[in-house]
């Protein structure tokens, strides 16, 4: 795709200053343009780095607009998101723009009802009573179980798993491997032994969620397991039964939720972060890397836990006099108790 930057402009609904036939093909990082480019810069300090890129054109927030005269220019106040939107006009997904169609080594059940425009891989399975909405695309190798509900416009990746009677709502997008509604982790010890408690609830998943790959949410054990609207979950993440994730939630790799786990709305949870179960997370609460949550968060905010990285040799040192706090701590406070008499 090819357009010039008065055309762009228009497209993107920015105010634009430079040659207006000036021809905007590709998008590309400030170190790798070359001519036709179209970069973006958030602040002020990428300005040295522009001053070295070969990009024809840049977004840019208005107030550098004037450091910048000798430079194409789109001006918004959000450089990033435009920059988005500039994607999908020059470099459209190609498989969005695929014709709807039904691959004919797919196996659909009779009863299950298909929506208009809906396209379906190789060696996909849908059963008995499934319901995918219009405009929805099912990739290759994907599982869609009995009497699951898929709503309008979503993209399930290839080898998708969607368990029997899970609801995915509209425009959700689920990565290669995603599971939902496998089993959750219920078991009772009785004579000695582990017994599976039946997982009895299913799985929620409202209107834009994105799923990242080989993620797993597990269905309830009685209530449902629930992601709400707008939520963003990474690759490998565990998200146990039960679980209530609020909406526009942003989670990281490789994080762990624990069963009966409630995470608040507009929540920040980083990579490899652990969330144990049965705990409450308040609404826009930051979990910084690889952080354990192990009590209740009641209040807005950033929390972390953990140490950072240390050279090792410095590291065993810490580890030694970590097991001495005790005694150090109760020494101090005798000495404190001495000191006030």
């Amino acid at each position: 795709m090819s357009l010039s930057l008065q055309q762009l402009a228009r497209a993107l609904g920015l105010e634009f200053s430079g040659d207006p036939a000036l021809r905007i093909s590709n998008v590309a990082s400030l170190k790798s343009a070359g001519r036709g480019d179209l970069c973006f810069i958030l602040h002020k300090n990428y300005l040295p780095e522009l001053a070295h890129s070969k990009c024809d054109a840049v977004i840019v927030p208005p107030q550098l607009a004037d450091e910048l005269s000798d430079r194409a220019l789109l001006l918004t106040d959000d450089p990033q998101y435009s920059f988005v939107r500039a994607i999908a006009l020059l470099r459209p997904d190609p498989v969005s723009n695929r014709e709807p169609a039904i691959h004919p080594s797919a196996q659909i059940a009779s009863s299950a009802s298909l929506g208009e425009g809906v396209t379906i891989g190789a060696l996909a399975v849908i059963e008995d009573d499934v319901e995918i909405g219009k405009g929805s695309r099912i990739g290759a190798g994907t599982i869609i179980e009995k009497s699951a509900k898929i709503g309008n416009d979503c993209f399930l990746h290839s080898r998708v798993l969607v368990g029997h009677s899970v609801t995915i709502g509209d425009r959700c997008e689920l990565h290669a491997g995603a599971v939902l509604g496998s089993d959750g982790f219920g078991l009772v010890m009785h004579q000695k032994q582990w017994r599976k408690i039946p997982q009895l609830g299913s799985v929620i998943i409202e209107d834009d969620v994105e799923i990242g790959a080989n993620t797993t949410i597990d269905r309830g054990a009685l209530d449902d397991t629930l992601i709400e609207r707008g939520c963003k979950l990474d690759n490998q993440i565990q998200v146990g039964h039960n679980v209530r994730i609020g909406a526009h939630t942003a989670i990281a790799a490789c994080v762990g939720i624990a069963g009966s786990a409630n995470i608040g709305s507009y929540c920040k949870i980083s990579g490899a972060a652990v969330v144990l179960g049965h705990l409450r997370i308040a609404d826009r609460v930051t979990i910084t890397a690889m952080s354990m949550v192990t009590k209740d968060i009641k209040t807005a905010g950033v929390y972390s836990s953990g140490t950072p990285l240390l050279e090792n040799s410095e590291w065993h040192k810490n580890n030694v006099r970590y097991k001495s706090l005790d005694k150090l701590a109760r020494t101090v406070a005798k000495l404190d108790k001495k000191h006030e008499r």
